[in-house]
């Protein structure tokens, strides 16, 4: 039946060219680590130093997803590693590799850059194709990018930063029924985010004013 809620798959979205790419199965766990960076004041001498806060560091995020396409013969390089490897390519006309999001159902979204992939085949046909993967992906938050200088190269003087958090909101599976959460006028919002019916697609990046 219709009313039987079905399984949302969680996805990772390319915020720079809007590509998504969803999981075959979801994680069955996931972790975020927050550092908070305290050093020793470099004055102390005691047993119990003087600590002092510099910066703060941005949380990461860990998910493992199993990619599995032994029963339809689906090569799983081709089908999944490989579309998910272009979210850590530089982009050209960027001079970067792209901002993405990872969202899934009703957990908080998790926005940043790919920090690390790492793949690890565990079944193949006899033709050596692979059919099941176990990709552990590593994320660093953040909301704007910029382009560091190389060793040697002269650093501009107006170094442009991609800013993600003034462009809009992403709707999360609980925002789907939502649109008022937005703006007053709803109708607008649904517009605005090219759906064509009267809820909002989760993973939509939603305009918003102000």
């Amino acid at each position: 039946m219709d009313s039987i809620p079905k399984p949302l798959k969680c996805m990772i979205k390319n915020l720079d060219t809007g590509v998504e790419l969803k999981a075959y199965f979801n994680p069955k766990e996931l972790s975020i680590d927050k550092k908070v960076p305290w050093n020793k004041h470099k004055s102390t001498k005691a047993n119990n130093p003087v600590l002092e806060f510099t910066d703060a560091d941005p949380k990461d995020l860990s998910i493992e997803l199993l990619f599995d396409g032994y029963e339809g013969q689906v090569n799983v390089y081709d089908e999944y590693i490989a579309p998910l490897e272009e979210f850590t390519k530089i982009i050209e006309a960027k001079k970067r590799p792209p901002m993405v999001i990872f969202l899934w159902g009703k957990f908080p979204s998790f926005m940043g850059v790919i920090e690390s992939l790492s793949t690890k085949y565990t079944m193949f046909l006899t033709n050596g194709t692979p059919v099941r993967a176990t990709v552990t992906v590593k994320m660093k938050q953040a909301d704007k990018l910029t382009v560091g200088t190389k060793e040697g190269e002269k650093k501009p003087k107006n170094q442009p930063t991609d800013d993600f958090s003034g462009q809009g909101k992403i709707a999360t599976d609980a925002d789907r029924l939502r649109a008022d959460k937005f703006d007053t006028d709803h109708r607008a919002v649904l517009d605005a985010s090219g759906t064509q019916t009267n809820q909002l697609p989760p993973g939509t990046q939603v305009p918003v004013k102000g």
